[in-house]
């Protein structure tokens, strides 16, 4: 079974706008998709190209909010897990309680956070009973680790994640874009139980940058039952997926076993989610 671990879609209206989504300081980004071209339509159509059998989809304000996207993985449950959004998550006194809205009423299945856009660190104390309610719930909280918005360096860095474990330390995390620039400081990490880095943007930029087989090295010292695929897919962009060759087929330039593949492209997710 292929799993792509990361991907978005927008719900209604899905029409020819560019999708807006809000900072915590309430400033909006603009970005380069346009919301019919990211329609759970559209991914599905790039799943079946791709032969990818499931996705895990991301609420994400502007695009899909938690309930749009309940609706969603109703209709497409055998294809579709989704993982929930939370507006502020160092609301200490609500964003447990939104979370377990989202497991229980709504079958999200995940926790997306993004401390660029939301503006915090992970070692924020304040966002731990957060992410104990997602321990509680057993379900892995995804953690965008890429530097964007470009001020938000200071919130994307690995070292968070150490002092968030160190808290919670049976919390369960997949380190979004393999940490892109900080790839080197998670490989202390990988001793600690629970933590998983997923692909997108940063194993490619690895592989660019010092070549397929430093990365290939690069996974094999993380982990290979810690690595998880995952696509960033959030529709077209100048006519361009963002499942692309180069994302999906990094793999195939390695040298790994049937086994090994089969593991990052989708048994190791699977395993984590109880698939």
């Amino acid at each position: 079974m292929i799993i792509d671990g990361h991907v978005h879609i927008c719900g209604p209206p899905l029409n020819q706008e560019y999708i807006k989504t809000p900072l915590a300081n309430g400033s909006l980004i603009t970005l380069p998709f346009k919301r019919a071209d990211c329609s759970v339509d559209r991914l599905l159509q790039a799943m079946d190209t791709h032969n990818i059998d499931m996705a895990l989809v991301n609420a994400f304000p502007g695009a899909v909010t938690n309930e749009q996207l309940s609706q969603i993985i109703k209709e497409h449950k055998e294809r579709l897990k989704g993982f929930a959004w939370i507006d502020n998550p160092l609301n200490e006194s609500n964003s447990a309680r939104e979370l377990e809205k989202a497991f229980t009423k709504l079958d999200l299945r995940g926790l997306k956070l993004n401390p660029g856009t939301q503006q915090f660190s992970p070692a924020d104390p304040k966002v731990y009973p957060l992410i104990k309610k997602a321990t509680e719930l057993k379900i892995p909280i995804f953690i965008h680790m890429y530097p964007w918005p470009l001020d938000a360096f200071e919130y994307t860095k690995p070292e968070h994640i150490y002092t968030l474990k160190k808290h919670v330390p049976d919390a369960i995390i997949l380190i979004g874009h393999t940490a892109y620039q900080h790839f080197m400081d998670l490989l202390p990490l990988m001793s600690y139980p629970g933590i998983y880095v997923e692909t997108s943007f940063g194993l490619e930029m690895i592989a660019d940058l010092y070549g397929v087989k430093f990365a290939e090295r690069f996974i094999r010292r993380i982990g290979i039952d810690k690595v998880v695929y995952g696509s960033d897919w959030m529709g077209t962009q100048d006519g361009k997926e963002r499942i692309v060759d180069n994302n999906f087929s990094i793999f195939d330039k390695m040298n790994l076993t049937k086994e090994e593949k089969a593991k990052i492209l989708g048994e190791n997710i699977r395993n984590v989610m109880e698939l």
